[in-house]
């Protein structure tokens, strides 16, 4: 447990101060965005040196590669999102504005690839919701700035309002938040292209692997605790039809050349009643070729029926020289991925059946990063 027992009544006194429990826990009142920053690095040099750093780089480039794979999806990319190793024995994950911070305590649980990724989207979604922001604009309005003042500028009085505020990001946010969090960590995976299952399956297994032990850090908090945490973010899978967002994603780095075009899938996103698939074209001819996008086709896996055709927004035709992108969607029988798309391309009466491979895609890859999902490295 992260504690320090001589601070506890000053602690107290701060927390009066910044009046965190009488505030409406769906207040959305926040502080610039440079101020929070500010906040962040005071949190995160308090935490560097209370328990120091490891500097292992073949693991802070695999948990920087989960990281660029789920902050495109956080509603928040302008920030950073610093990736730390704390030498600390604690299974813990901590996230203030600007840093995210994993304990060796976590790494030596050796936790697979997805649930790395529910970690790391969880602590983002912690930033990109400004969570410590709204604990500290909840101050009563004329204390924000003597907090904030104090913060930035060394007063002896900050270090109790920082170690408050560690508090709160190693122990864990309120149930609401800790519950927002999950839910948005949630969305980032399946955006991303991780399986949304992977998310109950990694709270099952921190509580089969932690129990007890963990009562009192963020992961194994009791605020909520961790069945309640497993029930909230199925609720929220249950939720996602009705929010119009994708029940899986996968990305392509596959292209298929059919005469002068290039096809390229991009993405292919499995809903409620049907999939949506991104694609686009490249054409090296000097004349326009025709996509015949009506005839359009996804055939499943193991000789299924072709997947009917239902609306796009390709264009009919891929300019000479040019490019065309677009969606088109299918019909959606089964939960079964399909396995290509099939749709004649050519010139005139010349046409070919082409057939763009769909069963190799995987999680977003950032431009200019390797193809790969990262793996862990060897424990330390």
């Amino acid at each position: 447990m992260w504690k320090d027992g001589a601070l506890v009544t000053r602690l107290a006194a701060v927390a009066a101060a910044l009046a965190l429990a009488s505030a409406p826990a769906a207040a959305q009142v926040t502080i610039p965005e440079d101020q929070e920053l500010a906040v962040g690095r005071a949190v995160a040099a308090r935490l560097m040196a209370q328990h120091g750093m490891v500097v292992d780089p073949d693991w802070l480039a695999f948990l920087s590669g989960l990281r660029d794979r789920v902050v495109p999806f956080s509603g928040r990319t302008q920030v950073p999102y610093r990736i730390a190793i704390l030498d600390h024995r604690e299974p813990n994950a901590v996230s203030t504005p600007g840093w995210i911070f994993v304990t060796t305590g976590l790494i030596r649980l050796n936790p697979d690839v997805e649930a790395w990724a529910f970690v790391v989207a969880h602590e983002v979604a912690h930033t990109a919701r400004r969570h410590v922001a709204q604990h500290v604009a909840r101050a009563q309005a004329g204390q924000i700035a003597s907090i904030l003042v104090a913060i930035l500028t060394g007063s002896p009085t900050a270090g109790d309002v920082v170690q408050l505020l560690l508090r709160i990001s190693t122990l864990g946010f309120s149930r609401e938040l800790e519950v927002e969090a999950d839910r948005e960590a949630l969305r980032m995976m399946v955006e991303a292209g991780f399986d949304p299952q992977a998310a109950v399956r990694t709270l099952s297994w921190f509580n089969e692997v932690t129990g007890r032990r963990q009562e009192n850090t963020h992961w194994a908090g009791t605020h909520p605790g961790f069945a309640d945490r497993v029930r909230g973010v199925q609720r929220a899978y249950e939720e996602f039809p009705s929010r119009n967002l994708p029940l899986r994603v996968r990305y392509f780095r596959t292209f298929q050349p059919a005469g002068p075009v290039v096809l390229r899938p991009q993405r292919l996103s499995e809903h409620k009643d049907g999939w949506v698939l991104s694609l686009a074209a490249e054409n090296s001819a000097d004349r326009p070729v025709s996509v015949g996008v009506m005839e359009a086709a996804l055939t499943g896996p193991d000789g299924e029926l072709p997947v009917r055709f239902l609306r796009s927004t390709f264009p009919a035709d891929v300019p000479a020289r040019g490019r065309a992108e677009g969606l088109l969607v299918f019909e959606r029988r089964t939960s079964a991925w399909p396995a290509a798309l099939v749709l004649p391309v050519g010139t005139g009466p010349e046409r070919v059946e082409a057939r763009v491979d769909l069963s190799s895609g995987g999680p977003f890859v950032p431009p200019a990063q390797p193809a790969t999902l990262p793996r862990p490295p060897a424990l330390p």
